[in-house]
């Protein structure tokens, strides 16, 4: 084992405890009443470890949510064979696999930049979806705000999702979801095709 090696174990470890930490605050308080010092003494860490990885609260928080969205991106690039429902599918098993981090991003009260991204990396997948499965020459912007409609409401389940507990169950939410999809498709077949 090589000391590089052994510093991207204490880096990610730290960074795991960070994330933690404050997944656990964001639960009692808003994300502006969060100090470093609070952070850094419920994660166990060196203020100074903190400070030479982020600036602030808010760096960290980005740094979460752009190892979020990287992570959900390869999982698009690995469904692009996929029906929606299997998506859907993996979705859920990321969310259910990083619970914390998903409560973090999710469930806290930060700001809706976060569902906006996801919304975005997911929009153009069902477009060529429905453009491939219903052979659709159909501009892109009528079936964008489709999308959006799909996704705001999947979000807004899975949301709801996180902030419940994980309750339902995942597989009576991908039911639900996977009925609204079905409907949705069949709408854009008898529309467009």
């Amino acid at each position: 084992m090589n000391l590089a090696t052994k510093e991207d174990r204490r880096v990610r470890k730290t960074k795991k405890a960070l994330r933690e930490g404050l997944a656990e605050l964001l639960a009692e308080k808003s994300i502006q009443n969060i100090t470093v010092r609070e952070l850094t003494e419920k994660a166990d860490v060196h203020r100074s470890t903190f400070y030479a990885n982020f600036v602030d609260i808010y760096d960290l928080y980005n740094h979460i949510e752009e190892t979020v969205i990287s992570e959900l991106r390869d999982i698009i690039i690995v469904t692009n064979d996929l029906d929606s429902t299997q998506c859907i599918l993996l979705l859920f098993k990321y969310i259910s696999a990083n619970k914390q981090t998903s409560r973090l991003v999710l469930g806290s009260n930060i700001g809706n930049s976060f569902i906006h991204r996801v919304s975005a990396l997911f929009k153009d997948l069902w477009v060529d979806h429905w453009r491939t499965v219903y052979n659709l020459n159909v501009p892109s912007d009528k079936l964008e705000t489709y999308t959006h409609f799909l996704f705001s409401g999947y979000l807004g389940v899975i949301r709801e999702w996180v902030i419940n507990n994980f309750e339902p169950s995942e597989e009576e939410l991908l039911e639900i979801i996977s009925d609204i999809d079905k409907n949705i498709e069949m709408l854009i077949k008898q529309k467009f095709a």
